[in-house]
């Protein structure tokens, strides 16, 4: 059969090969299907650039706020300098802080946060940390705990590094729901961000609750358990998120 012979109008040929196709295709719905369709939908609630960073600050900032308020100060918190107590509480909220928000809080006119920038705070507070506690340690002779040893600065890490998994935990797995469904790529780095943030804000708490003092038992144990937070953040997030 040639290809002209479906040219005519009426052609039995054509009529068929016609049908053939609206089956195949199926048959548009009727108009009053699809405007009831069209009148059963509902606005979409805009996504607020601040709703997650204040749901996981709120929920994550339970545990070490709890521990501020319920358990007991570090035995030498008097006799520490007054400036050196505030200098390193200023740096660990702003870690904290800066860290949570770059993971969560979209620049202005963006959509996601911005993962690269998330990461980069992240490792800056950590670098920060890390400098104040290796140069800027304080103790009280006498009072401060000051372990000798490795062995014993080990068994102290594992003590702090059991308060700070836990609350770095809270936020990962809160940082994990609020962005289930916004997060197509840069979950990595965003988990970074998140863990550097749980482990931040427990260091805050253990600034003023852990009785060990020395650069060796802070570097390793508070500054080391942020950095060992950043590292389970980045390796989990992406698993958690595709679950």
């Amino acid at each position: 059969m040639k290809a002209r012979d479906f040219d005519q109008p009426g052609d039995p040929h054509t009529d068929r090969a016609l049908g053939r196709g609206l089956e195949v295709a199926g048959a548009p719905p009727p108009a009053a299907d699809l405007l009831a369709a069209v009148g059963r939908m509902t606005p979409v609630r805009t996504r607020s650039r601040f709703g997650a960073f204040l749901t996981v600050l709120g929920t994550g900032s339970i545990g070490p706020l709890g521990s501020l308020l319920l358990r007991p100060m570090r035995a030498d918190l008097g006799g520490l300098p007054r400036v050196w107590l505030i200098a390193g509480a200023a740096l660990w909220l702003g870690a904290f802080v800066l860290s949570l928000a770059s993971a969560l809080i979209p620049r202005r006119g963006d959509v996601l946060p911005a993962a690269g920038r998330a990461s980069r705070v992240a490792a800056a507070a950590m670098l920060v940390l890390f400098v104040f506690a290796a140069l800027a340690t304080a103790d009280v002779p006498g009072v401060s705990v000051m372990p000798h040893g490795a062995g014993a600065i080990f068994q102290t890490c594992l003590h702090c590094l059991k308060f700070i998994f836990p609350i770095a935990g809270v936020f990962l797995l809160v940082g994990t729901y609020v962005l289930r469904r916004s997060l197509p790529m840069g979950a990595r780095r965003i988990g970074v961000a998140l863990g550097a943030a749980g482990g931040a804000i427990a260091g805050l708490a253990l600034h003023f609750q852990c009785p060990i003092a020395g650069a060796a038992h802070v570097v390793s144990a508070h500054v080391g358990g942020m950095l060992l937070a950043a590292i389970a953040g980045g390796l989990l997030l992406p698993a958690l998120l595709d679950r």
